[in-house]
């Protein structure tokens, strides 16, 4: 199934073509590495798949009810939270239906028979989400997460606004991998991560059931996480599919065919 469609785009700068009738599919459960030289549109296509970008021609069609994350690295945390209460804002949905149930609750001593009826189907609704979402267990997801990533070792109960620019991305890095989005798309993830944390990261990647897009400079880290390679190259975008070893050996054979060719 095909979340994600990206159909003949184009896209320029001030005369210089980035992408000429470029396409792209992400299906279900696709470890998605994306990758090209320096200054191929990585991240120009990036921002067009997440609207931060309007391309000059072509289309890009997300799946209905899709959730998305984006590592933003420029985000701004909200001055004033601590680490832990920024990582919980990754379960805003979950305490709204918490604090809808409660209210059910409260309502239910002065409501009518058929009234509490209803609130109580509700309630379970409720409960089921709840549960199947580990919503009693946030506590612990959270310190596991945060551990993995080093941020306990920086201290939960530290304020965002003392953390300097790399210990931001952590936090944001852990709140995406804490909501669990259907597409994580994530920009360098490993960039202020030491060896331990990209180690976690890189077992953590390989076993999430849903699907991401990579770009990473790391190769070690992409041939252990991806399954399809998008290459950028000249204003295209060529699938391949396994890891990165087995794009390089495809690669290699056919610049060897385009080599005979000429």
């Amino acid at each position: 199934m095909s979340i994600l469609n990206v159909e003949h785009v184009s896209h320029g700068f001030g005369g210089r073509t980035i992408f000429e009738d470029a396409s792209f599919r992400l299906l279900k459960g696709e470890h998605i590495a994306l990758i090209g030289a320096n200054g191929e549109g990585k991240s120009t296509f990036l921002s067009i798949i997440t609207g931060q970008m309007t391309p000059d021609e072509g289309k890009v069609e997300w799946a209905k009810r899709v959730t998305t994350g984006y590592l933003d690295q420029h985000a701004v945390l909200k001055p004033g939270m601590t680490i832990r209460d920024v990582l919980k804002t990754a379960f805003d949905e979950m305490y709204k239906l918490e604090k809808e149930m409660l209210d059910c609750y409260d309502r239910m001593g002065e409501a009518s028979p058929e009234e509490i009826d209803r609130m109580m189907a509700d309630v379970g609704d409720i409960q089921d989400i709840l549960e199947a979402h580990s919503f009693y267990t946030l506590d612990s997801k959270i310190e596991e997460v945060a551990s993995g990533l080093g941020l306990r070792d920086i201290g939960l109960d530290k304020p965002v606004d003392a953390l300097s620019g790399g210990q931001r991305t952590k936090v944001l890095l852990t709140k995406l991998l804490l909501q669990s989005p259907d597409i994580l798309i994530l920009d360098e993830p490993t960039n202020f991560l030491d060896v331990e944390h990209i180690e976690w990261l890189k077992n953590y990647l390989q076993s999430y059931e849903n699907a991401f897009i990579l770009v990473s400079h790391d190769v070690p880290f992409l041939n252990a996480v991806t399954n399809v390679i998008y290459h950028v190259e000249n204003a295209t975008l060529t699938r391949y599919t396994g890891s990165y070893e087995k794009f390089q050996e495809m690669y290699a054979i056919k610049r060897r065919q385009e080599d005979a060719a000429y």
